[in-house]
């Protein structure tokens, strides 16, 4: 895959050459998701073919939006292993959560492929500080879920649908979105166990976490971060790769 990217200028302001430039496209190495972020390069400016989309994730009503390299999505074994210990309710019973999900491995494989991402946030009108001393314990994750975000939730993955569909009628045919969180499009899923096909099988779409995306150092790439236990709006974030 031909390079794309244009000038590049690292965390410290240096503009890559175009020999380190050299062989970004495929088989270019990616983040394991060990240790920060500190090192990695960002785009001086964005390819602007690719600038109506962070145009039209706006018009859909998304608060934040940022081209990205692809090779910035940051990918972690450890990510999927927060859905199951402490098990999400997701977990082994929703048709787009883990272990229902493309494996990590297969994903990152799959990312290798992708030139470019489009992060974008819709902001919640909750922060994300506890609501008690007593966490989760004792609670319905997702009822809880649903009562605070699930406006937010369900937007993102609106916002996220519409620009992979925008992408692919632009002539990016692989263009592939990720949500986040546990998707909320249904009362309740129809779960594994029913054996049943998903009902809104072409707006459900798997979580970035669900496939082991790193959210919080990718979107620190992005220039969009992300604060844990703050009394900043949480930012919902999702994703779409594009080529």
């Amino acid at each position: 895959m031909a390079n794309i990217f244009g000038t590049l200028e690292s965390n410290e302001g240096e503009s890559m050459s175009d020999d380190k430039r050299a062989g970004r496209g495929r088989g270019r190495k990616h983040s394991s998701g060990r240790g920060s972020s500190h090192g990695h390069e960002h785009w001086a400016e964005a390819p602007p073919e690719y600038a109506f989309l962070p145009e039209r994730a706006k018009d859909f009503g998304a608060d934040h939006a940022a081209l990205m390299p692809a090779d910035q999505v940051v990918v972690d074994e450890r990510v999927r292993l927060k859905c199951a210990v402490p098990v999400c309710p997701g977990y082994g019973n929703y048709l787009h959560c883990p272990p229902n999900t493309m494996s990590v491995k297969e994903f990152r494989q799959t990312l290798e492929r992708y030139s470019v991402a489009l992060l974008v946030q819709v902001e919640s009108a909750r922060d994300s500080r506890d609501l008690d001393d007593a966490g989760l314990a004792g609670k319905d994750a997702v009822a809880l879920e649903e009562s605070l975000h699930g406006e937010p939730n369900r937007l993102l993955g609106e916002i996220v649908n519409k620009l992979e569909a925008e992408a692919f009628k632009g002539g990016y045919y692989y263009a592939a979105g990720f949500s986040g969180g546990i998707c909320l499009l249904c009362p309740s899923c129809v779960g594994v166990a029913s054996g049943q096909p998903c009902r809104r099988p072409f707006e459900a779409r798997p979580s970035m976490e669900g496939v082991g995306i790193d959210v919080f150092k990718t979107a620190a790439n992005a220039r969009l971060p992300i604060s844990l236990s703050s009394d900043e709006p949480v930012r919902w974030t999702g994703l779409i790769l594009v080529d």
